[in-house]
Formats: C-alpha cells, structure tokens, sequence
C-alpha cells in the first residue's frame, strides 16, 4: 500500500511538474503575448467609451452649455491631432511598454484628477491632455500588436483585436445606467481598469523589441507612401463622428422617436463587431485592395440607399449592421495593410498617421454633415456620406491600376 501511494505521488509531482512548465511556456509564448496586448488594449477602449459620455454629463450637471460642451469636446480631437506628430519620436527612444505604461500612469492622474475638476478651462486642459494618453496608448499597442503577429494569420488576428475595440467601446457608456455618471465612482472605475490594463503588459519584455532605435518615419512621409489607406482611415473617422452625432437627428427629422433613432446607431455598431473578424480572415485569403474595394462600394451603395427605406423595419436595420460592419472594415485593413509594410519606428509613424486620419475625419465629418444637413435637409448627411465612400471607390480603382502598371 505505501508502495503505492509512493508511485502515486511521485506520479502526481511529475504530473504537476509538467503541467507547471507547459503554464510557464504558454505565459511566454507569442499566443500568451497577444492574448495579453489584446486584453490591455480593451481596457483602455472601455474606459474611453464611459468617459467620453461621463464627462459630457458631468459638464452638464454643472451648467456648461451645449457650445461649450461642444468645445470640451472638440479638444479631445485637437488632442488625437496634436499627438500623432509627437508620438513618434518618442517611440525611437522608448519600448512599447514603456510607451504603454506611461500613457496610462498619465492618463490615471488625469481622470482621477476630473473627480475635483470646475473649471470650463481646467476641463479643456484635462480633455486634451487625457486624448494625448490615449493617442500614445493606441499607437503603442497597434504598433506592438503588428510587430508580434505572424504574416500567416495577421488579418484574423487584427479582425479579433478591431472587433474587441468596437465591443468593449461600445460595452464603457452602457455602464452608465448602472453606477451613474456623478463622481467619484465612473471616474475611480475608469483609473482602476487603465491601471491593470498598462500592468498586463509589463511581464511581456520577452517580446518588446520596441519601436525604439533605428530610422523612423515622418507622418507626412507616410501620408505619400498609402495615401489610400489613409484616405480610408479619414473616411472612417468621418463617417463614425457624422453618423454617431447626426444620425438620430436625421431619423427624429424623419419622424421617428428618439428610441428608435437610438436602436439605429446600435445597429450600426454591431454590425462592426460582428464583422471585423470575417474582413480580416478575407485579408489572409486575398489582396486586400480588394476587399477595401467592395467595402467602399457597399458603404457608397447603402449610404445612397437608405433614405429611401423605412427606418423602423428589418431592412433598415440589416442595412445599417451591414454599413457598420464595411465602414469599419477599412480601419481593420489599414491595420493589416501597414503591419505587412513597415516594421519598428516606421510602423509607429504609419500608425501615427492612422491616427492623424482618423482624427481629422472626426473633426471634418461634423462640421461639414452638420451644416449641409441645415442648407438641403436631412437626406443630404446621407448623400455626403455616399460622396464620401464613393471617392474611396475611385481611388482604390486608381491604385489598383497604377500597381498594374508598374508591375512588369
């Protein structure tokens, strides 16, 4: 009997011995690191999704107006555009969880430092300068995630990550209704879950190459190099600031409650969830100038289409799913597109002016959608948005044809 039980310990040791190493394995393998990148970045998206409509509220309950709510906002944008000139440099002399971690330590300061925030300008300071962390954070983690994946199963891969983003983005706002919007408890919810988010990635210095050392790249040297992924990035941008903002104005213009009208842009956003793994997965299986081509043509399409449909049937809203899911496409194939074409600082600088893009679409989409809706009606956000995608069209054509004609 003791033989026994001695054979079976020694048995269960080397059991556990095993099943130990395979755990110290799998924690430092490439898998372990982007499971680990991938659940960092989704924090950081969770909290900018409650704070964004968190502060807007706070603003409010204070007594800002609807302008200067509008302007708090606008510096969150100035603070994407400004940044994306600065975070390359940085990035040539500092590893991505060095970039990471301090974009969050700052980004935890300054959140927590809005639980005592009065001040319409001390809120404008704040805004721009969380945006700036953010920025870093994004760019950083991109720039990371593209450096990790192999070429085999890069698409698949960054279609899971843009998908998870557009979730957990989505998943910050709807907290609201469950821990309210007055400080301090959205606010020490959001600095807690940047905290674990920038302290995932710390134990992953077997992968960190970095951005830093070597030649980078300048923004506007890669605006030259893939003028058309950029092209698609502001596209995005555009279309998410115009349609988010402007399109339940557009359906209570059209006589539909505000209800509704909410249901419409949750249509929208789940169709990007659903979708980005399946554009990736394509972009493993074929050129993705391709794919960039058909979703331009089906956003064109459906943005043309859809003032024409009843907003409250199933059509409407299998179309709107549908444009979510192929606008959005374009940000998950820009993406895979610069991971294949630029390694180290010059990825940063291209995902840097991924983000210039995106930014710049944000700002302009508003501001041209919004006073085109007031001078020919309603309709006209929709047709802007056709013209828009329309112009991606063209464009992915002409590359496709220019890269016929240098190829011998």
């Amino acid at each position: 009997m003791r033989a026994l039980m001695r054979a079976w310990g020694q048995s269960w040791r080397k059991g556990m011995e095993r099943d130990n190493a395979q755990m110290r394995n799998f924690v430092q393998s490439r898998t372990a690191a982007l499971i680990l990148v991938i659940t960092a970045v989704s924090g950081f998206s969770f909290s900018m999704g409650m704070t964004y409509p968190v502060v807007a509220l706070v603003l409010e309950s204070q007594g800002f107006s609807e302008t200067e709510i509008g302007i708090n906002g606008a510096m969150a944008g100035f603070g994407l555009l400004i940044s994306a000139f600065t975070v390359p440099r940085i990035s040539r002399s500092i590893t991505y969880r060095a970039m990471i971690g301090l974009s969050a330590a700052l980004g935890c300061a300054i959140i927590l430092s809005m639980i005592w925030i009065e001040g319409f300008y001390v809120w404008c300071i704040a805004r721009f300068f969380l945006a700036v962390c953010v920025n870093g954070i994004f760019i950083g983690t991109e720039a990371w995630l593209n450096e990790l994946l192999e070429e085999k199963r890069r698409g698949t891969v960054i279609g899971i990550y843009a998908s998870v983003i557009s979730a957990t983005f989505a998943l910050g706002p709807s907290c609201i209704p469950l821990i309210g919007f007055h400080p301090p408890v959205p606010f020490i919810l959001c600095a807690v879950v940047i905290a674990m988010s920038g302290l995932i990635v710390l134990p992953l210095k077997k992968w960190d190459a970095g951005a830093g050392g070597g030649e980078g790249g300048s923004i506007f040297a890669m605006i030259v190099i893939a003028p058309v992924m950029m092209f698609s990035v502001l596209a995005m941008g555009f279309f998410e600031a115009a349609a988010m903002s402007l399109f339940p104005i557009y359906a209570l213009g059209r006589g539909y409650s505000g209800d509704l009208a909410a249901l419409l842009v949750a249509a929208l956003a789940v169709g990007s969830v659903i979708a980005q793994p399946f554009v990736g997965k394509l972009s493993d299986m074929m050129n993705a100038n391709w794919i960039l081509f058909f979703c331009a043509i089906i956003s064109a399409t459906l943005c043309a289409i859809v003032p024409f449909l009843a907003l409250d049937t199933w059509t409407a809203f299998l179309a709107l799913g549908v444009l979510g899911g192929t606008t959005f496409g374009a940000y998950t194939l820009t993406l895979v597109t610069l991971g294949r074409r630029f390694k180290g600082p010059k990825l940063a600088a291209a995902m840097a002016c991924s983000a210039l893009a995106w930014g710049s679409g944000g700002v302009i989409g508003p501001a041209l959608s919004g006073p085109s809706m007031d001078l020919y009606g309603n309709d006209a956000l929709l047709f802007v948005l056709t013209g828009l995608f329309g112009l991606l069209t063209i464009f992915t054509i002409i590359r496709r044809a220019l890269q016929k004609v240098s190829t011998p």
